[in-house]
């Protein structure tokens, strides 16, 4: 995974949603591969579930994720 940097100037939201791609892209989070659990995120993280909820939706929003209702989401499958 990532680590996270409270310190930070760049907000949490922010680090989420720049550490997903990179991961994509780094090749260690392949197409199709769930997204850990919004709790399970922010419990190992330490940081408000409403942060992860922003960070996945807007990675949603971004193309990387794709949400399936009662399941979590999934890195969407590259074409």
């Amino acid at each position: 995974m990532f680590t996270l940097t409270p310190k930070s100037h760049t907000p949490l939201v922010t680090q989420i949603v720049e550490g997903f791609p990179r991961l994509v892209d780094e090749g260690k989070l392949r197409s199709g591969t769930r997204a850990p659990s919004i709790r399970q995120f922010a419990s190992t993280h330490q940081v408000s579930i409403h942060t992860v909820v922003q960070a996945y939706d807007r990675l949603a929003a971004l193309g990387y994720f794709v949400p399936h209702p009662q399941l979590g989401f999934f890195v969407r499958r590259q074409a």
